[in-house]
This record gives C-alpha cells, sequence and structure tokens, in this order.
C-alpha cells in the first residue's frame, strides 16, 4: 500500500484552515473570560502570551503553505512542519504547565494536538524520499 503523503498533508493543512476561526474565537474568548474572572487566575498574562503566539504561529502556518506550495514544496513543507511543533509546545504547555484550564480549553487542545501530530508526521513522510510521488509523463 503506498501512502499519498502529500495528498494527505495538504488535506490536513485545509482542516486546519477551517479548524482555525473555531480555536481562534474559543480562545480569545477564554483568556478574555479568565482575565476578567473573579476568580484569581495566575500566570494569565504568560498563559495569554502563549495562547496569542500559537494563534500567531497558526495563521502564518496557514498563509505560508498556501503562498509557496507550489514554488518550493519540499522547503515549505519543512518550515511547516517546524512552525507545527511550536504549536505542539503550545499545547504541551496548556496541558501541563497552565494552572487554571476550563474544560474547553482541554478540548480543543487536545484536538489541536491530534491534528498537529498527523500535519508533522504527513509533512515528514511527504519530506522523504521513499514516499515521493511518481511522476509520469
Amino acid at each position: 500500500m503506498k501512502v499519498d503523503a502529500e495528498l494527505m498533508f495538504e488535506c490536513l493543512i485545509y482542516l486546519n484552515t477551517y479548524y482555525y476561526p473555531l480555536f481562534f474565537i474559543c480562545e480569545t474568548i477564554l483568556v478574555a473570560a479568565k482575565w476578567q474572572s473573579a476568580v484569581y487566575t495566575p500566570n494569565i498574562g504568560e498563559d495569554a502570551s502563549v495562547v496569542f503566539t500559537v494563534l500567531a504561529v497558526e495563521i502564518a502556518k496557514i498563509l505560508l503553505y498556501r503562498e509557496f506550495k507550489e514554488k518550493r514544496r519540499d522547503l515549505i513543507t519543512g518550515i511547516v512542519v517546524f512552525l507545527t511543533c511550536v504549536t505542539i509546545c503550545g499545547s504541551l504547555y496548556t496541558f501541563f504547565v497552565q494552572q487554571f484550564i476550563a474544560r474547553l480549553e482541554y478540548i480543543l487542545c487536545a484536538m489541536m494536538t491530534m491534528l498537529a501530530v498527523t500535519e508533522v508526521t504527513f509533512g515528514i513522510l511527504q519530506i522523504l524520499p521513499c514516499f515521493k510521488k511518481v511522476q509520469y509523463y
């Protein structure tokens, strides 16, 4: 069975494109709710900076891939895989370091982590020579 890693990677990027607005809206509302909460949330500034860094990296990743995928596919795939690793680090911060975590954050970060790990997997497979698509002319 031959895996079309390039097709799977593109499908995951497009899936991420449709998932990103949901993540952006929910995370922004959650940070604002924590900021205005009567319950003291330690390190809210640090948590907010991590969330907005992940949001900025995700939108940069999507825009970079859409813009440059036809010109330099292997290079842009490597950059996107690196940026996805930054997203995974942000999710791990939310899971293990953040003090007060809402249940919705667990759900969103779990979905984002699963999507990001599969993106990294198929991105690496796309770069490897043994999984290159054979071009027939």
